[in-house]
C-alpha cells in the first residue's frame, strides 16, 4: 500500500511547508505512470496520507507534508470501557473522551486536578450521564466552576459531561474520536470554567507547540474561533507569538 502512496516521493516533491492542491497531488501520481488514476482512487489515497501522518488539511483544498502528532498523545486505553458503554447504548451520537492531564503533558505541566471528559451533542449529555452513572460515581453533568472546586476535586479523577459544540471540528487517531488541535486552541481560549490552569504564558506555550510540531488547518481554525465568538482575540494572541492565521 505505501508503494501506491509514495509517501517518500511526496515528502520530497512538497517541502518546506508548501501546500499543494489535489490536481498537484493528482499530477505527481501520473508522472509516475498512473494515467488512469481515478477520482476514488485518489480519495482513497489522500485518506491513506492523511492517517500516516505524510500529509494534513491546510486550508480548504490545500494539504501540506506533516501530520499531528501531539494529537496522538491524546489517545488513552483507560477510557475505553467509558467509550464501549456509550457507544453500545448509544449509537448515534457524537462524542469525544480525553484528559486534561494527557493534553497538560505536551507542554510537560501537570493539572492540580486531572480532568476525564466526554463531550457530546448538547442534547445526548443527559443520555449519556444516565448510561454511565451505574458504573462511574465520580460523574458530573455540565458542572459550573464551585462543582468542581467543591466536589469533583474530591475525586482523583473526575469524569466531566458537557456540551459538544456545533460544527466543533474533531479528529479520529487509532480509532478514537479525539477534539482536533483547532478545537482545543480555541476552547482552551474561552472555557475558563475547565482550563483555568492553561492559561497566560502556558497557554502562549501550547499554542506555539501546537503551530511548530503540528499541521494546523487555518481554515478550521477560523470556522470554530468566529463559531465561539473569538476569532479577533485568538488572532491577536497568534500575532504576539509571530504566528499568522491566514485569512483566505
Amino acid at each position: 500500500m505505501d508503494d501506491a502512496l509514495k509517501s517518500d516521493l511526496i515528502r520530497q516533491t512538497f517541502t518546506n511547508g508548501e501546500s499543494f492542491t489535489r490536481d498537484e497531488l493528482r499530477a505527481l501520481y501520473r508522472k509516475e505512470g498512473e494515467d488512469d488514476l481515478n477520482e476514488n482512487t485518489l480519495l482513497s489515497r489522500i485518506y491513506g496520507l492523511k492517517k500516516k501522518g505524510v500529509i494534513s488539511s491546510y486550508e480548504r483544498g490545500l494539504f501540506v507534508v506533516g501530520g499531528r502528532p501531539d494529537l496522538k498523545k491524546l489517545v488513552s486505553k483507560k477510557h475505553k470501557e467509558l467509550a464501549r458503554k456509550i457507544s453500545s447504548e448509544l449509537p448515534h451520537i457524537r462524542f469525544t473522551i480525553w484528559e486534561l492531564q494527557s493534553l497538560m503533558s505536551i507542554v510537560g505541566a501537570e493539572p492540580k486536578q486531572n480532568l476525564i471528559f466526554i463531550e457530546t451533542d448538547k442534547e445526548a449529555c443527559e443520555s449519556v450521564f444516565e448510561e454511565l452513572k451505574e458504573i462511574r460515581k465520580d460523574l458530573f453533568l455540565k458542572p459550573d466552576d464551585e462543582i468542581i472546586s467543591r466536589y469533583a476535586s474530591m475525586h482523583e479523577n473526575p469524569v466531566v459531561i458537557k456540551p459538544l459544540i456545533s460544527e466543533a471540528p474533531l479528529d479520529k487517531i487509532k480509532k478514537t474520536t479525539l477534539p482536533s488541535l483547532e478545537k482545543l486552541c480555541v476552547d482552551l481560549m474561552v472555557e475558563q470554567v475547565y482550563f483555568s490552569e492553561m492559561k497566560g504564558q502556558l497557554y502562549r506555550e501550547m499554542l506555539k507547540k501546537f503551530f511548530t510540531d503540528n499541521v494546523i488547518n487555518h481554515s478550521a481554525l477560523r470556522r470554530y474561533a468566529s463559531r465561539r465568538g473569538c476569532k479577533d482575540e485568538i488572532t491577536k494572541m497568534l500575532h504576539s507569538l509571530n504566528i499568522t492565521l491566514k485569512t483566505s
